[in-house]
C-alpha cells in the first residue's frame, strides 16, 4: 500500500500546474493529454469592509467550479544526431460547460500552452504562448497542492493570473470595431487577440520564445521573454512624451537532488502600467523575485515559497501610480493518512510599503489586488484530503478561507461570480469587491489523462 500511494503522489504531484512543460514531447509520436478538475463548491462572502459609504452585504453561494483544466495534443519527432523537434497545442475545457464571455480567454485550441520547439544538446528553444519561467515557480518551488482552487499560487502569490500579449494602453477607452482600430485611442492598433493585465506576476504570455537548459547536476536554467507586436506609431504619444514599448524578461534557476528541490526567478516588466494619462510615466519598470524549496520525507513534503513584487512609479500624480514593494510568503505541506493525503496551506501578506497608505477617508496606494499599508494585509488558509482512486483520479475535500483588509481582492483564478463592485455589488461577475473575507466548502474530483 505504502508503495502504490508513493507512486501515486509523484504523478500527483508532476501533474499540478506548471510541470507539465518539463513533459512536454518526451517521447516520439503523438499523445493526447489532459487535466479535468471539478469542484462543487459552497462559496460565503462577508460584508465588505470599506472606510465610508454603503458596505455590498453578506451573501451565500454555489457553483461547479472547474479550475486550470486543460486538453491538449504534443509530440516530438528525432530528426538525427541527437536532435528532435516538437509540438504543443492545449485548449482550456470546461465540463460545467461555462460559456460566458469572460472564460473565452485559452479556450481555443493554442489558447493554453502550446509552442514549436527544438531539443537538441543545449537544451530546448521554443516559441508560442507558454507559462513565464517565473510563473512556474509560483506553482512549483514551494508548492505541493494540486487540488481545485486551493493552492497558493496567483491569488496572493504572484498577485493574480493573466494570460494574453503584453498589455497596450493605446487600447483604454476605445471600442474595438472588428478591424483592431480604436477611434478613440487615435491613430494606434488596438490589440484584437487577449490583452493581458498590467500587474499580475503568474502570466502566460502570447508571442513568448523561451529557452530551458539541459539538466546538470540536477540544476536547469529557464530563460523568456516576449514580443510587444503591439507597439504604436512614434506619433502616437502617451503619458509624460515618447511611445509605450512594454517588454518583458523572465528567468528561472532550479536545482533538484534526493528529498529536496529549490528554485529562484526573477521577472520584470517595463511599460506594463503605461496609461493615456498625461501624467503617466510610460517606462517605469516593475520586478518580481522569488524563492522558494521542497522536502519530501517520504510520508508526505513541505514546502516554503517567498516572493518580493517592487512595482515602480508609473504616474507623477495619481495615488495608484506611486511605487511599492509587496512581500508574499506561503507554507504548506502534505501527509500521507489512511488510503490518501492530508493537506494544508498558509499564505500571507503584510501589505505594501513605500507607497501612500490608507487615509481616515481615502483607502491609498491599491496595485492591482493589493494595497499599502494595514489596509493591504490579507491572508489565505485552506486544508483538506485527498482521497486517491488511482494513480490518475482522486476525490479530495477541501476549507478555505480569504482574509482580506479593507484594501485587497484577492481571490481564486478566474474565480466563481463573486460580489464585484457595480451598483450595490451585484454579484455577476468574477471580480472580487476590496475588502471582503471568502469562505470556501468544497468537494471535487480531479483525473489526468
Amino acid at each position: 500500500m505504502n508503495k502504490k500511494l508513493m507512486a501515486v503522489a509523484i504523478v500527483g504531484a508532476l501533474s499540478a500546474p506548471g510541470f507539465a512543460a518539463a513533459q512536454v514531447g518526451s517521447s516520439p509520436g503523438i499523445t493526447l493529454y489532459g487535466t479535468l478538475d471539478s469542484v462543487i463548491m459552497s462559496n460565503a462572502y462577508a460584508e465588505q469592509q470599506v472606510l465610508s459609504g454603503t458596505p455590498i452585504g453578506k451573501v451565500n453561494k454555489g457553483d461547479v467550479f472547474t479550475a486550470g483544466n486543460e486538453m491538449g495534443v504534443r509530440g516530438r519527432e528525432d530528426i538525427g544526431g541527437g536532435t528532435s523537434v516538437w509540438f504543443q497545442l492545449a485548449t482550456g475545457v470546461w465540463p460545467d460547460a461555462r460559456l460566458e464571455g469572460t472564460t473565452t480567454t485559452g479556450n481555443n485550441w493554442g489558447g493554453r500552452n502550446s509552442a514549436l520547439g527544438v531539443t537538441s544538446s543545449l537544451g530546448d528553444i521554443l516559441w508560442g504562448v507558454w507559462d513565464t519561467p517565473y510563473k512556474t515557480g509560483i506553482y512549483t518551488f514551494g508548492n505541493v497542492i494540486s487540488s481545485g482552487p486551493f493552492g497558493a499560487g496567483g491569488v496572493i502569490l504572484g498577485n493574480s493570473d493573466t494570460t494574453g500579449s503584453l498589455p497596450s494602453a493605446q487600447c483604454i477607452g476605445g471600442t474595438n470595431n472588428g478591424t483592431g482600430v480604436v477611434p478613440a485611442a487615435g491613430t494606434s492598433v488596438c490589440v484584437v487577440e487577449s490583452e493581458s493585465g498590467s500587474t499580475q506576476w503568474s502570466r502566460r504570455v502570447n508571442n513568448t520564445v523561451q529557452w530551458w537548459s539541459p539538466r546538470w547536476a540536477g540544476v536547469q536554467v529557464k530563460l523568456a521573454t516576449a514580443m510587444y507586436n503591439y507597439k504604436s506609431p512614434e506619433t502616437s504619444v502617451l503619458g509624460s512624451g515618447g511611445v509605450q514599448s512594454s517588454s518583458l524578461y523572465s528567468g528561472s534557476v532550479t536545482w533538484a537532488g534526493g528529498p529536496f528541490s529549490v528554485g529562484v526567478a526573477f521577472e520584470q516588466h517595463k511599460g506594463f502600467q503605461a496609461t493615456n494619462a498625461a501624467t503617466s510615466i510610460i517606462d517605469a519598470k516593475d520586478t518580481g523575485t522569488i524563492i522558494g524549496g521542497k522536502w519530501n520525507f517520504g510520508r508526505g513534503q513541505v514546502g516554503l515559497t517567498y516572493e518580493m513584487l517592487d512595482y515602480g512609479q508609473s504616474d507623477t500624480t495619481s495615488t495608484n501610480g506611486q511605487a511599492m514593494k509587496v512581500a508574499n510568503t506561503s507554507v504548506d505541506g502534505r501527509f500521507r493518512v489512511g488510503p490518501g493525503d492530508i493537506w494544508a496551506a498558509y499564505t500571507f501578506t503584510p501589505g505594501g510599503t513605500g507607497c501612500r497608505e490608507q487615509t481616515a477617508t481615502a483607502l491609498g496606494t491599491s496595485i492591482g489586488n493589493a494595497s499599502c499599508g494595514d489596509a493591504g494585509k490579507a491572508n489565505e488558509i485552506a486544508i483538506g484530503y485527498d482521497y486517491i482512486l488511482s494513480k490518475r483520479s482522486k476525490l479530495y475535500f477541501g476549507y478555505a478561507h480569504i482574509d482580506n483588509s479593507e484594501g485587497t481582492a484577492y481571490y481564486y483564478i478566474a474565480g466563481p461570480a463573486a460580489n464585484n463592485a457595480g451598483p450595490g455589488g451585484q454579484g455577476t461577475g468574477g471580480a472580487l469587491a476590496r475588502g471582503t473575507d471568502v469562505t470556501t466548502f468544497g468537494v471535487g474530483m480531479r483525473h489526468t489523462f
